[in-house]
């Protein structure tokens, strides 16, 4: 469960934290979000595996909805298309779940 907050909060910072250094509207529209941001948030994910107990893991998928669903209340245009895009945003967090997958392997080694 705390894997899933760590990973929701870092979806959101990586929202508010791009779109407030850039002032751009959504924050993917910025290069600091693909050449930072997302990197950022990989290792982020990384250490979540390293750090999280049992599947703990599996809660990096949080990363990109929690984006998603900030960027679209920032901007009040929640509206019908919402479960879509949770659901292609679910899929768009595979590089993270496998980021923290790696990590849960690591784990193994550092105890």
């Amino acid at each position: 469960m705390m894997a899933t907050v760590l990973a929701a909060v870092t979806g959101i910072t990586l929202e508010l934290g791009v779109q407030a250094l850039t002032g751009r509207r959504e924050a993917w529209d910025s290069e600091l979000f693909w050449t930072t941001g997302l990197p950022v948030a990989l290792l982020a994910s990384l250490a979540i595996g390293v750090f999280s107990t049992g599947r703990g893991w599996l809660g990096a998928a949080a990363v990109v909805p929690a984006q998603v669903v900030t960027m679209l209340v920032r901007s009040g245009e929640l509206g019908g298309l919402l479960p879509l895009a949770l659901v292609l945003s679910a899929i768009l967090s595979a590089p993270f779940v496998l980021a923290a997958f790696v990590g849960s392997r690591l784990r193994g080694r550092r105890r």
